[in-house]
């Protein structure tokens, strides 16, 4: 395996990894502990909450999922009012979704609730451990440009 111009080795593979693992166990656990709708339907009303409103083929794309998908997830959502859909005023034949004002603090609930969740847990680190803490979201947004750019 190789990354551009140079191999990564094994031992970089094994902390990756578990860079990865750990990661993909803390999200679970703060998901677990505050989420009250699914993480897909959560992850999509939160892209409406940072644009305007988006067709569903702008959505799809955005979440990697089939288009098929994010028309039945749309559905479901407007059935529970957290979404509208409006025509297009660019394309006859399409719908531009948006937040309703219910899926609006729907997603500012969530987004509370999880920070909170954090914020709790955070206090049972030492205050080294604290400190370390603080420049985690600085290294993982570092990550994600530097694995973007591999793109």
């Amino acid at each position: 395996m190789s990354t551009g111009e140079s191999s990564v080795s094994a031992v970089e593979l094994d902390q990756a990894d578990e860079l990865r693992e750990a990661v993909g166990e803390f999200v679970r656990a703060v998901r677990h502990r505050s989420d009250r709708i699914g993480s897909g339907q959560l992850d999509t009303l939160g892209l409406l909450a940072r644009s305007d409103a988006c067709s569903i083929a702008e959505l799809a794309r955005q979440r990697g999922v089939r288009h098929q998908s994010m028309r039945s997830m749309i559905i479901e959502l407007e059935a529970a009012e957290l979404v509208s859909r409006a025509p297009d005023p660019t394309d006859a034949r399409g719908s531009r979704t948006s937040l309703t004002p219910a899926g609006r603090r729907l997603v500012e609930s969530e987004r509370t609730a999880r920070a909170g969740a954090i914020a709790l847990a955070s206090r049972s680190l030492d205050a080294r451990h604290r400190r370390l803490l603080e420049a985690v979201p600085g290294l993982l947004r570092t990550l994600t440009a530097a694995v973007v750019a591999q793109e």
